[in-house]
């Protein structure tokens, strides 16, 4: 598992002495897996110490240097949880740390990139496993069978929709927007997104006023047709649309 004797020498020597010292939990002084869990360490106390802020960053970073493979990637990533601050944590700075952080984030976030493109994955925290059919099929009807809070749910909704009215994106903005639908293959669903949007709605009842809502989202609805596409449009951009070749009425149907 450790490959560097000199290293692990200096690991061992620096986790003996915090062993002899026998520190406790208190503020300034974080506790550490001798042997760390993703390598196979336990919880217990014979397998914990308390280090310093000092100790502990350099203890995973011999770590790191301890280590080969697939225990090295292991090792960076467990270092780059060394930037991780909470009111539980006072954490270890100096332009040193800075370096050695940016060095290793580099190299994580490569290994990580590919790792994550090589394998039908799902998130870290759900397990990063192999998403089998088996699998998306409990996750389809988990999501039907959930218990969904209305006013939660409401809550949710006048939340994002207050974070989107009124927003003004930048002609940049809007040019990457439509930079990143050009050359997406748009047309008529496929026969399976058909079946599984149908159904994901199986079981699930409209809200009041849903046929209001819908009636009024196509009320005033005009048709066009241009090279066999049809449209709809509002009377207020219709003149638009006809300066552009696009003519009244809807595509021709084909005649049985």
């Amino acid at each position: 598992m450790f490959t560097n004797k000199f290293y692990s020498k200096v690991y061992f020597s620096t986790i003996e002495k915090a062993v002899q010292r026998g520190w406790k939990k208190t503020r300034g002084r974080e506790r550490h897996h001798i042997i760390p869990q993703s390598l196979g360490g336990s919880n217990d106390k014979s397998n914990l110490v308390y280090l310093s802020c000092r100790e502990h960053f350099l203890c995973h970073w011999l770590l790191v240097k301890m280590t080969e493979g697939e225990y090295y990637h292991k090792m960076v990533y467990a270092l780059m949880g060394m930037r991780a601050e909470n009111k539980h944590h006072d954490r270890y700075h100096t332009v040193f740390t800075a370096r050695v952080y940016e060095k290793y984030r580099i190299e994580h976030a490569e290994y990580h990139s590919k790792l994550m493109k090589s394998k039908n994955l799902i998130p870290w925290n759900k397990g990063g496993v192999d998403i089998t059919d088996d699998h998306r099929e409990n996750l389809r009807n988990a999501a039907l069978t959930r218990n969904i809070d209305p006013v939660k749910q409401a809550e949710g909704q006048r939340k994002r929709l207050e974070k989107i009215i009124g927003q003004k994106r930048t002609d940049d903005t809007r040019k990457k927007m439509s930079d990143s639908h050009t050359g997406k293959i748009k047309g008529p669903m496929k026969d399976e997104h058909k079946e599984s949007l149908s159904r994901s709605l199986i079981g699930r009842k409209k809200k009041d006023g849903h046929s209001t809502n819908v009636a009024n989202a196509v009320l005033g609805n005009i048709s066009i047709n241009k090279d066999n596409t049809e449209k709809k449009v509002k009377q207020d951009t219709l003149q638009s649309y006809l300066d552009q070749g696009w003519q009244l009425g809807g595509k021709k149907r084909k005649t049985i």
